[in-house]
């Protein structure tokens, strides 16, 4: 079970909107008491409070997510009929993750939030310059070819410069 020995913690959905699984989120900033420890999707590349990978479909009941689906499809829609804010979803926070690419990426590339999907990629795609503070997810430990291709990522949620 991926709860045991800390590799996976429970968080809040900041925002009423579906997150397909393997995507990155971040610290809710509108959350300022940090009280119910709320997640919601990155606002664009490089963002900073990453929190962990979703590891399933976090979306509203009945609603199928077939193989294969593109997560920009599902994330960041709004669920008809049922309000997902507040809602209970679970993050994989540390060991490798699997974790939608937002491009080509080389194994041992270091990967920040790519997007608003929660896509990864690395500095040079991003055209992050040097000098530049990134908050990286972790290491790929394999190579993609293209976008929504699936990463296998070493987590180590750090602050350094590109």
């Amino acid at each position: 079970m991926a709860g045991i020995n800390g590799l996976t913690v429970g968080f809040r959905s900041g925002v009423n909107e579906r997150i397909a699984k393997f995507s990155v989120l971040v610290k809710d900033t509108t959350d300022t008491t940090q009280n119910q420890q709320y997640a919601t999707l990155p606002g664009a590349s490089n963002a900073p409070g990453v929190l962990g990978v979703t590891i399933e479909h976090f979306v509203e009941p009945n609603y199928f997510v077939p193989q294969g689906t593109p997560p920009e499809t599902v994330t960041g829609t709004a669920p008809v009929l049922y309000n997902l804010k507040g809602r209970g979803l679970t993050l994989q926070v540390n060991g490798i993750a699997k974790v939608y690419a937002a491009g080509a990426v080389n194994e041992g590339d270091i990967l920040v939030v790519a997007d608003e999907y929660g896509r990864v990629n690395n500095t040079a795609n991003l055209s992050i310059s040097a000098g530049t503070k990134i908050y990286a997810v972790g290491i790929a430990q394999n190579t993609t070819a293209e976008a929504d291709d699936v990463v296998e990522v070493l987590l180590n949620f750090t602050q350094a410069v590109a």
